[in-house]
This record gives C-alpha cells, structure tokens and sequence, in this order.
C-alpha cells in the first residue's frame, strides 16, 4: 500500500556534488577518484522522481556517459521508503544486474541518509532443491551415465559450501540433465513440509524478496511474470512501480514470453526424462508399472512421426524458416498422446509415495503444457499471432508463434496495472530531432512523459566516424560484398593497430571473416578473438582488455558491453542492422503496419535499424577520456537517401568519407 508522500531532500541533492552518494565515494577506503556530479544525471535523477511520485509513465533516453543507474536507484529507493512501496528494476544484461547489486546498491546502502533494502530475483530453475538433489543421488545410475554421476557428486560437495545455492554460483557448467533433476522447480516442492525448508536456498530468496523495497531482475524474469498473472497467478511479490533499462530490447523479449514454442528436441528431451530406452534411465526407469514406460515409448513414437511430417509440408531443406500460412491445420495426432501420457502419468502419482507424486506430478503437467501449445500451433487457435517453423542444420523442427504486436499485451499487464512505469535506455529516439514515437508504438505505451537528456561526452572532440562507399551493395551484390570485405576490415584494423570491435549481423558472415583475417591479423602481432570459439562472454572480454587486440561479435557485443579505455579505440560495423525482412514475425508486422496505410520500411525496418546502429556506436566511447574511430564498411549509410536519418541519429561527430567523391 503506497502511503502519502512526506517532505524529503531531493534526489538530485543526494547526488550532487556535496551530497551523501559523494560524501560515500570519498570515504571509501581504496579512494576512490573524482566522484564527478553530471548535470544530466541530475535532470534524469528529477525526472524518475517526478514520475514515481506523480504516478506518471515515463520514457527517458538517457546517453552513455549519464551515469543512468545511479540516476534511477536514488529516487526509486527514495520513493519506496517514503511511500512503503516496492520498484522492480528490470535489466536485459546479466552484466548490468551485476553492477547494480554487487557494485552500486551497496554503496549506496552506505551512503544514502534512509534504510535501502534489495535483492537479486532469479527465476525459481536457477535455484538448487536439496530435497531433489538427495533423491537424485539415492537414484544414482537409474538416473544418468557415468560423467553426470560425477557431477552430481560434485554438486553434492558445492551444496555444503555455497551460500548462494544457484546455477550461476557452481565452479562448473552443468549437463542439462543434471541440472534438470536438482532444479527448483515449480509444482514440484513441499513447501513448509519440505525438511530443508529452512535451508532452501529458493524459499530464502523468496522471502528476502517479499522483504525489501527494491528487486533487481532481467527482462525474462518480469515478463514470465507478468505473463503468469494473465492467468491469476504469479511469482514475484507485489510490485507497485517498474523501472525498465535497456527497454530497446523489451519488445522482444515480450513477444518471446507471450508466444509459444516446441520443438522436437525439448519434446524428445522431457520424453527422456521420463525414460530412455536406449540408456535405461530416467525417472521411470525402476517404476513397476511398465505400461507408464510403453506411454512414453508410444509418444515417442508419435512426436517422431509429426515432426517428420511437419518439416515435409514446411520446413524443407535445413537452417531454414518458414512462416505457417493463416488458417492452415497441421496434422496433430501427437498432442492427444501427450494429453494421454499427462493423464496415464498423473493417475500414476495418486498411488505413489509423496516425494514421487510430486516428481510424476511435476513431470505429468510439463508435458500437458506441451501439448496444450502443440495443439494450439498446430490448429491456428492463437489469436492475433504468427506461426512459424525452424529447421536447424542438423534437420530438428522447432515451431514457434509471437503476437504480431505485443504493445496491447504490454498496456494490459504492464503499464496498467502499475502505480508508474520508466523506461530508459541510450537508445529510445531514433531521427532527428529525436523522436520517442517509434517505441511508444511499438511498446503501446499509453500517456508518459518524455525526456532526452543527451550524453556528457564530447562526441565532436573524441570520435571519427569514418564512411566507406567504395564496398559492393552488401543487398544487391552479397557474394561481391563479402569477397571485398575482409581487405575492408583489416585496412580499418590497421589504422588503430587493433584494439578494434568488429561487429556482424550473422554468425556465418563473422566466422567467415574471421578464418580468412587470422594469419593476417596473428602477423601485425593481433590477437583474434571470436564470439562463440574458445571462450564465453565474460573471459573472450577480459581476453580482449589484455590483448587489445580484434574481437569479432555478432548480436550481443552490439550492446551491454563496456570496454573504457584505449583497449577499445575502434568499432568497425560491417553492415547495416536491419532485421532479416523475410522472417516471419517480420513479414507479419510489416503486413499489419500495411493494414493500416503504414511503409514497413520506414516505420519498422528502419527505426529499428537507427537504434541497433546507435547501439553499437555506442561501444566505443565509455569515458570521457576515451578517443577512437567508429567505421562503417556498408555504402548504403553513404548512397542511399535513408542514410540521412540513420546519420541523424548517432551523435554528432566528425565524418570522414571514402572515397569523397561518391557520396551524396
């Protein structure tokens, strides 16, 4: 229940230059350097205060440099003390909730005049279950092959130690199906009942959550979520006002949690759960009742056969997508043999002891909801969305569907029922002068305020952006394009001597580049890195700091990477980040914006390229000491009319042209 608000200093005099958060940098025992009070986020620090204790909406853009978590953390922790309100702050980076709780609340728990509560919410799958890891071990071989016993055993070890008791906090990564069956999972937990319940690593997360005033979580936490509460239920507490960071990425990430997916392989996979015949495990492998196992055998059967059949009539040939046509039926004879096989396995649960109930149970309702959304992708029972089929290359279907327009969705589990909504990010204009109007509508966000606050750093003084038009038409002429590409990137590389970002649009164009630039690059001295080779994310990153060397990256390193300094002095984008305009979900949307007398080019495809791009300019500079070029190797940016409001919407720099003579 929020309460009246009551008179306190602002926000922005917390955050000033002799406020307490400066006052707390300074008496940190490393000292640290020059707390620099920014106007900007001062006047972003106003406007999430006005808006929380308004009640208002808000979209605030907001650029790189702001100090946008400090700006939005102040007033949220302000308001929710003052109010007895709670705010859930959503990230769409694993790196940034990081900073948020293990660098920037602490301090500002020391700092900040007034009692700050906070927790991290993972989802419940990310969560160690003692009780299920115990029954695990008591099942042994009926359960995995030799290597997943040795992991479980060595879970067994780490759940002695970890105070944490999540995925993320294991010395090791995990096979799938281990981790599977000690997860915490929903439908499948004693609750008060359970013997470690006092030690449960998810209950205690739980009740932290329930305790503090401000939750820190991803974009996929909120809307699995949100979604939930569609249907009367839900997971997270109460929330009374969401502040949304990086939003840019909210679109997407809704239409994937209010749509639907199965493949053939998570068929096959929650199948095996139950029993492989093959290995003789699973968790009816010593059941006495062998007719539970001849059920799994027959849908088995059955899922082989409709995907088999599924791909004939959509998917042809490999590494493909394909949309299913409005209306059309797919042959479904494998949704009733999972419904049977809920049925035959839930009945089974009524005669079995309590802990076994509960595993059946909990294995009996996955796959009712599978074929629940099976038999509504394949009978076109989804309203005001898409279909579509993905065929991977080694053959596996996957069939997907996500509403065309996720902005009613949105109004309805979002902005409606909170007190107050923000969304902030970089990158929310695109144009200019700047404009909000293609989010707004893409997000259906309802009556907010707007407010741009532009970037502390000098871009005239500390970028070049440098334009290449000499390249082939990487849309007209691709095959010529990719030839000449990679002379392109390493001329570029060599102006800074490494220490350069090269950024794809797809993994094959980058690994392609990549093999062909390696001994050349290894002979000017430069080590090359490549998103999804050796290396995960986070050490391919601290590689790359060291090295200063070529670090080539499609999607990710576009965005929520922050490299300051000179490691990073070059961003080299290879082509422009329009979507693929033939996928399906975007053949749908630009369908719908027709409808409605709408250019999907100039009202889909190109907006949202504006941001991707602003997105990966944004790499290069993280400090106001930072210098560097950002090069663009794709001549449309150069000869094309649009390149005027793509241009419009990066900050204004420098721009050297290549060759001059041919740009417009």
């Amino acid at each position: 229940m929020i309460s009246d608000p009551t008179p306190a200093e602002p926000a922005a005099g917390l955050l000033a230059g002799d406020g307490a958060v400066a006052r707390a940098f300074g008496a940190r025992s490393e000292g640290v350097h020059g707390y620099e009070p920014r106007q900007q986020q001062l006047d972003m620090a106003e406007a999430v205060g006005l808006s929380l204790s308004s009640g208002r909406h808000a979209m605030i853009e907001a650029g790189t440099g702001v100090g946008k978590s400090f700006a939005y953390l102040v007033p949220a922790l302000q308001w929710a003390a003052e109010h007895g309100g709670r705010v859930a702050v959503a990230t769409s980076t694993i790196a940034l909730q990081e900073q948020l709780v293990r660098r920037d609340l602490p301090l500002l728990a020391e700092a900040l005049p007034f009692d700050v509560s906070f927790a991290l919410v993972k989802g419940r799958g990310n969560y160690l279950c003692l009780r299920r890891m115990h029954r695990a071990l008591e099942g042994g071989g009926s359960l995995f092959e030799d290597e997943a016993n040795e992991q479980l055993l060595a879970i067994r070890t780490w759940a002695g130690t970890t105070a944490d008791g999540s995925r993320q906090d294991l010395p090791f990564q995990p096979l799938g199906a281990v981790w599977e069956s000690v997860q915490a999972e929903q439908g499948n937990c004693l609750g008060r009942a359970c013997r470690h319940y006092e030690g449960c690593h998810y209950q205690r997360s739980r009740r932290k959550a329930h305790a503090v005033q401000l939750l820190v979580l991803n974009h996929h936490v909120l809307m699995a979520d949100l979604a939930l509460r569609r249907t009367g239920t839900g997971f997270l507490p109460e929330i009374d006002a969401v502040i949304i960071d990086e939003a840019h990425d909210l679109e997407d990430t809704a239409a994937e949690h209010l749509g639907l997916r199965v493949s053939a392989g998570g068929v096959q996979y929650h199948l095996g759960r139950l029993w492989s015949p093959r290995r003789r495990t699973g968790l009816l492998a010593g059941h006495p009742e062998a007719h539970l196992r001849h059920a799994v055998d027959a849908a088995r059967g059955a899922a082989r056969v409709f995907f088999e059949e599924t791909r004939g009539l959509l998917a042809g040939d490999r590494d493909r997508t394909t949309l299913v046509p409005e209306g059309a039926h797919l042959p479904d004879a494998l949704s009733p043999r999972l419904a049977e096989l809920a049925s035959v396995l839930l009945k089974a649960a009524r005669n079995a002891d309590a802990e076994t109930a509960l595993e059946i149970g909990a294995r009996a309702r996955g796959i009712r909801q599978l074929a629940d959304a099976l038999a509504a992708l394949a009978r076109d029972e989804l309203e005001d969305q898409v279909r579509w089929s993905e065929t991977n290359l080694r053959g596996s279907v996957a069939l997907h569907s996500a509403p065309v327009e996720v902005g009613p969705l949105l109004k309805e589990v979002l902005f409606d029922p909170h007190h107050a909504v923000i969304l902030t990010s970089a990158t929310l204009t695109a144009g200019r002068p700047a404009s909000f109007d293609f989010l707004r509508r893409r997000l259906g966000v309802p009556e907010a305020d707007e407010v741009f606050i532009g970037s502390p750093f000098d871009y005239a003084r500390q970028v070049r952006l440098a334009l290449r038009a000499d390249l082939p038409d990487p849309s007209r002429e691709a095959s010529a394009y990719e030839a000449a590409l990679p002379e392109a990137i390493l001329d570029a590389v060599r102006r800074t001597n490494g220490g350069a970002f090269v950024l794809f649009t797809s993994r094959g164009g980058m690994q392609r580049a990549a093999d062909a630039l390696r001994d050349q690059l290894a002979e000017l001295g430069l080590r090359v890195l490549v998103q999804g080779e050796e290396l995960e994310r986070p050490a391919l990153l601290d590689a790359f700091r060291e090295s200063g060397g070529v670090l080539f990256g499609v999607a990710s390193f576009w965005q929520g990477v922050d490299v300051p300094g000179d490691a990073l002095r070059h961003v080299i984008i290879t082509r422009l980040p329009f979507e693929v305009p033939t996928h399906p979900l975007q053949v749908a949307r630009s369908k719908r914006l027709k409808e409605r007398g709408g250019d999907p080019f100039r009202d889909l495809s190109l907006p949202t390229a504006a941001l991707r791009l602003k997105q990966g300019f944004g790499r290069l500079i993280r400090h106001t000491s930072d210098h560097g070029i950002v090069t663009i190797l794709d001549r449309r940016i150069s000869t094309k009319s649009y390149g005027r409001y793509l241009l419009g919407s990066l900050p204004e720099c420098p721009i050297e042209r290549y060759p001059s003579d041919e740009f417009i």
